[in-house]
């Protein structure tokens, strides 16, 4: 089984097409961690963290988006590792994704790839796609792994560059999907970034990806609508977007309730309100 059957079926198994984004702040991490920890060690401190957001919400989820950039200190970098380990060894059926948004040069991206997916085990990485195919090739080249191409973004800037029209007339970040979809995807491992915020960027988005799900950026906190994007983007199956939350979800504002139990209860309710909105098509 491929990363992207993994998705499928990891979809269909939890009837989800919910994510968590960890993103672990220091100064964010709850009290209770670092009485647990010692109150010393962040290393130690952010690896618990992490394992307890890990736990309380994997029955809803289809994937783990673990953004390697809040662990770049060498103790920090011991528990990125350490998270990876503990979803494969835990929950190997839930999808385990670097979120680096890497992109350099091929011999660069060589050393990245051998460190997300021969270190961390991670299943997908997501790669920002427009320095052009030698900065991607090191990553598609890898048919036991998925790439996330960063297409079609949902920061308030993304349209600086990702909608210029470009000599055929079509918007840089269409052209940059068709390529990679076309050229590129020779493993059929790629999975591209749209997002929520453009809803006319996302009709007739299937034609060209066929059933290869995608990552629906921007619901939530940046303002997409979930109700609106959600018909563009299922697949043949009614599933195929894979929609995280992030700090909703591991920074809720728990109002008295064990942290723990509100952490879990904001995943389940992405997982019910996605599950409405699809209902409702």
């Amino acid at each position: 089984m491929n990363i992207i059957e993994k998705v499928q079926q990891r979809m269909r198994s939890v009837d989800s097409m919910a994510g968590v984004g960890i993103d672990p702040v220091r100064e964010r991490i709850p009290q209770e961690i670092w009485q647990e920890v010692g109150g010393h060690s962040a290393s130690a401190a952010t690896e618990l963290f992490c394992r307890r957001i890990i736990d309380a919400t994997h029955d809803f989820v289809v994937d783990y988006k673990i953004n390697s950039s809040f662990f770049m200190n060498s103790d920090a970098r011991r528990a990125l590792e350490s998270t990876f380990a503990y979803l494969r060894d835990e929950h190997p059926e839930v999808v385990r994704i670097c979120d680096g948004k890497f992109g350099d040069v091929e011999h660069t991206a060589e050393e990245i790839a051998s460190y997300v997916y021969d270190i961390l085990d991670a299943d997908a990485v997501l790669i920002n796609p427009y320095l052009g195919y030698d900065s991607v090739k090191p990553f598609v080249e890898r048919k036991d792994k998925a790439v996330v191409l960063c297409i079609n973004t949902s920061n308030p800037s993304a349209h600086d560059f990702q909608d210029m029209v470009t000599d055929n007339g079509t918007p840089l970040w269409r052209r940059v999907l068709e390529v990679a979809m076309t050229k590129w995807n020779v493993n059929h491992n790629i999975i591209p970034v749209v997002s929520a915020t453009h809803i006319d960027n996302l009709k007739g988005i299937r034609e060209i990806i066929g059933d290869t799900p995608v990552v629906l950026a921007g619901i939530g906190t940046q303002g997409g609508d979930l109700g609106l994007a959600l018909p563009y983007v299922l697949d043949n199956s009614g599933y195929g977007a894979m929609i995280s939350s992030s700090r909703g979800i591991i920074y809720p504002n728990a109002s008295g309730k064990d942290y723990w139990q509100a952490v879990s209860d904001k995943a389940q309710t992405l997982r019910d309100s996605i599950r409405k909105a699809k209902k409702a098509i």
